[in-house]
């Protein structure tokens, strides 16, 4: 049974439209043609039960497929030979995209678009990874081949059919294909790892924020993981003092970032930023003569501290809506 729009939300729309004619924002024609634009769209079935559990069924198929595939291959691992180590999770990735694709095809002339697309993401997101393995064990000695096959499709898969879990293969992948560089040229120098991560960090808020990815929270999410795990990173094996200074200058971004945009997730990336580096700078320079207890309470309290700060500034004057 179609989907039938409510004639309550309906008669809303023409009052608003109504309003903002009177008002000289926009003219009857505009108002027509908005009216106009909603009636020619079709009316879509919302999500019910039996796409779900379609869904659901989808990916534990892939699921078992994928369990098969590895248990199989763990198995016989010595029998296969290089060809055969190398063919199996090929073939995989080649089922995989073939049913990643065929999924998005019916999706897109579906009711049930959104949950053809998610299927259809994780499906060549897995095809992305077993094709990485695959050129993994075919290329010895060059990871870097791999994270970057796994990486560009990907971004490809993703380009298709976008959801989250491209997304955090996508960023996964590309740490592993940085990490691999840096050791293959021996450029892995204390703290040139983690102002890496920071760095990668900066460029998924830029993508989060430019709307480039349609998961914006989640973009910005995985943002703020890598600022923070960069900024930590570069404390830990990096020397002196300035490296404190990094790590707070990474909170302060999230600060920033969501006095801009009122994102609760950057707001969390500050507080949890300011938690960490205020009691290590302070275990630091004491030379640990604080002791955990003294640790723990200067933590509690700095994070009691950020808490009403944040509080603050949620209950201050609103930014723009957060898309």
């Amino acid at each position: 049974m179609e989907h039938v729009p409510d004639q309550h939300q309906n008669g809303r729309l023409r009052a608003a439209l109504d309003a903002l004619v009177e008002r000289g924002v926009l003219d009857r024609t505009q108002a027509g043609a908005v009216v106009a634009e909603l009636a020619a769209r079709p009316a879509r079935r919302p999500e019910g039960l039996r796409r779900r559990l379609g869904e659901a069924a989808g990916y534990l198929g892939a699921s078992l497929v994928l369990g098969a595939t590895v248990l199989i291959v763990g198995e016989h691992w010595e029998e296969l030979g290089r060809t055969g180590r190398v063919a199996v999770p090929a073939g995989l990735a080649v089922v995989l995209s073939l049913a990643g694709l065929l999924v998005r095809r019916r999706g897109a002339a579906s009711a049930g678009e959104a949950v053809h697309r998610r299927l259809a993401s994780t499906l060549l997101t897995g095809a992305a990874i077993t094709a990485g393995f695959a050129a993994e064990v075919g290329l010895d000695d060059l990871s870097a081949v791999a994270w970057g096959a796994t990486l560009g499709l990907t971004v490809l898969g993703y380009a298709l059919a976008r959801s989250a879990v491209g997304l955090l293969v996508a960023a996964g992948a590309a740490c592993g294909l940085y990490g691999d560089l840096l050791d293959r040229f021996n450029l892995d120098a204390d703290g040139v790892f983690g102002g890496g991560l920071v760095a990668m960090g900066m460029l998924w808020a830029v993508l989060a924020y430019a709307s480039v990815v349609a998961e914006r929270r989640f973009a910005l999410a995985i943002a703020v993981i890598l600022g923070l795990t960069g900024s930590q990173v570069v404390i830990v094996t990096a020397d002196g003092p300035l490296t404190y200074v990094f790590g707070a200058l990474v909170a302060a971004v999230c600060f920033a970032a969501y006095l801009r945009g009122r994102d609760w997730i950057a707001l969390a990336g500050g507080v949890i930023g300011v938690t960490l580096v205020v009691p290590e700078f302070l275990y630091d320079i004491t030379d640990g003569s604080l002791g955990p207890s003294g640790v723990m309470l200067i933590a509690g309290l700095t994070l009691l501290a950020g808490g009403l700060t944040g509080l603050h500034l949620r209950t201050g004057r609103p930014g723009p809506i957060a898309a």
